[in-house]
């Protein structure tokens, strides 16, 4: 989720995200990209437990999706996430549920740049607007600061 830098998070499909025909269920790829988003503020040192002890949180507000392969048992696939936008409430992702090439399987965490052909094949789109609320009572609130420095969420000339 930093911005102009591309979050990568391998994983391998496991039973329990399956449906009775042996692929994975339509709403786990949403699961596995909030894993990703999870291990991406993980990786800032900024953590969902951090954000909750603050009061607060991001809300799902809109996506845009495109289902393009079945994920299938045992493969192991990387999600990928892009912050395509942001401002001072919200901020605008852009995840890949993708195959990678065989030679880039211990590829892991921030990357100012990926690989040209790490990307064998591209399973699931999505493009979310998260927006930051404050708890009890849900109501939009700025990012935090030290959340908008660690994720680099300064407009860059």
């Amino acid at each position: 989720m930093k911005y102009l830098q591309t979050h990568v998070f391998p994983l391998t499909i496991d039973f329990d995200l399956l449906d009775a025909g042996n692929v994975v269920h339509h709403p786990n790829y949403l699961v596995l990209c909030e894993r990703a988003r999870s291990k991406a503020l993980d990786d800032v040192n900024y953590s969902h437990g951090q954000l909750l002890k603050e009061q607060t949180s991001f809300v799902l507000t809109e996506t845009h999706s495109k289902y393009l392969k079945p994920a299938l048992l045992g493969q192991k696939l990387s999600v990928l996430t892009k912050t395509l936008n942001f401002s001072r409430v919200s901020i605008t992702l852009e995840q890949q549920l993708v195959s990678p090439n065989p030679n880039f399987k211990n590829i892991s965490g921030y990357l100012e740049k990926l690989p040209e052909d790490f990307i064998e094949h591209s399973l699931f789109w999505i493009e979310m607007q998260l927006v930051c609320v404050k708890l009890q009572p849900i109501k939009a609130q700025a990012i935090p600061q030290l959340l908008i420095e660690r994720l680099h969420l300064k407009k860059h000339d």
